[in-house]
């Protein structure tokens, strides 16, 4: 496989130590040609596939290459745009960044809940904001909350149907805590372009790519073959912070108020219209898992600030509603909590447009242990 690649030089040789040797180099471009230099010589490359940051247009137009491997922590999508620029076929723009320990964090948790899967009665599913939103020490019962940022409603599945597989010799699992943002249903990770990166995530935890452009066996060739055998230590684990993304309580920035206005269609370059019979089709499939399992499924959207509810797409929220609500019909087990009509919630609860701080995320798992304990008494 030939590829171009594209990082900057101080993380050159950490890279090189992870991606397949066994790659054919047409080009690497970094933004400093000369220490890097010193790199290809230790790793036995020629540095004659050296070229600037600045010739990026000239390699991208004049090489032959299967794929623009974007290689770095931070700034992929900023490479991935000016490649999109140069009228780089998307099929053939790949982004690889954060190639740390993060990949691992997925698979982790589904092996920690494995492993304790007896201590556990409930799990969640969700994104950002329910990662964010959920404090796990404020419900009665034992919470595993799997919500991770930007995972869809495809991998929310896959991930309930792992925990309900764990669960079945134990029968204890009772309630499934389904985060839906307003926008989930028109939202496909896989064909997301400034998130592929995170497909890796799941690669490793589920060894499935969904929809992406890419076959999982061709996208394992771009990293050795021992990286996907790597595994992070169990212990320490924090139950109520499993991916280290839990805020101090910190409070919104007037650049955080600012930035609302621009998220006020809700997307956040997760919309992705062709998608949208695919995901109600996977949320029926996930609420019949639950009932053919006798787990009580609760779906609740997040509250978020005012200034995102007041600006947000109505259509969108519209169809949203009404989507959750035919699935609710069809499976009156299922309970759904808007958590944008509940009372209650400040703007001092967040600490961005629509995560919660600690303060908002203790305020509102206290509201959902509640709902808990009223479904509980029946």
């Amino acid at each position: 496989m030939r590829v171009l690649l594209v990082t900057w030089t101080d993380q050159l040789q950490q890279k090189l130590s992870i991606l397949n040797p066994a790659l054919e180099f047409c080009a690497i471009v970094v933004d400093e040609v000369d220490p890097a230099k010193e790199i290809l010589k230790r790793v036995g490359l020629p540095a004659t596939l050296l070229h600037p940051l600045y010739d990026l247009k000239e390699c991208v137009r004049d090489f032959y290459y299967d794929y623009v491997l974007c290689v770095d922590n931070g700034w992929s999508d900023d490479f991935l745009k000016v490649i999109q620029d140069y009228e780089v076929p998307k099929n053939k723009r790949v982004n690889l960044n954060f190639l740390d320990n993060g990949n691992f964090l997925v698979e982790r948790s589904l092996r920690y809940f494995k492993e304790h899967v007896a201590e556990f009665d409930m799990f969640a599913t969700g994104m950002s904001y329910a990662e964010t939103g959920l404090d796990v020490t404020r419900f009665k019962r034992k919470l595993f909350n799997f919500a991770r940022s930007s995972q869809d409603l495809y991998y929310n599945f896959q991930t309930a149907k792992f925990a309900v597989i764990c669960g079945g010799g134990h029968s204890k699992l009772r309630y499934a805590l389904i985060e839906l943002a307003p926008y989930k249903f028109h939202y496909d990770l896989s064909k997301s372009t400034n998130l592929q990166f995170l497909m890796l995530h799941y690669l490793i935890a589920f060894n499935d790519m969904h929809n992406f452009f890419i076959p999982k066996e061709v996208y394992k060739k771009f990293l050795r073959p021992q990286y996907f055998s790597m595994r992070l230590p169990l212990e320490p684990f924090d139950v109520n912070n499993p991916f280290y993304v839990k805020k101090p309580l910190c409070f919104m920035t007037p650049q955080s108020r600012l930035k609302i206005i621009q998220k006020k269609d809700g997307g956040g370059g997760k919309d992705f219209t062709e998608t949208r019979d695919e995901n109600v089709k996977i949320l029926d499939d996930y609420l019949t898992l639950c009932g053919r399992n006798h787990i009580r499924p609760i779906i609740f959207l997040m509250p978020m600030s005012t200034g995102h509810m007041k600006l947000y797409n109505k259509q969108r929220l519209d169809e949203f509603r009404c989507l959750v609500g035919q699935a609710c019909k069809k499976h009156p087990y299922a309970i759904f909590i808007d958590g944008w009509k509940l009372q209650g919630m400040t703007d001092r609860d967040f600490y961005d447009y629509g995560h919660m701080n600690i303060q908002g995320a203790a305020k509102f798992s206290t509201f959902l242990n509640s709902v808990i304990e009223r479904l509980d008494g029946h």
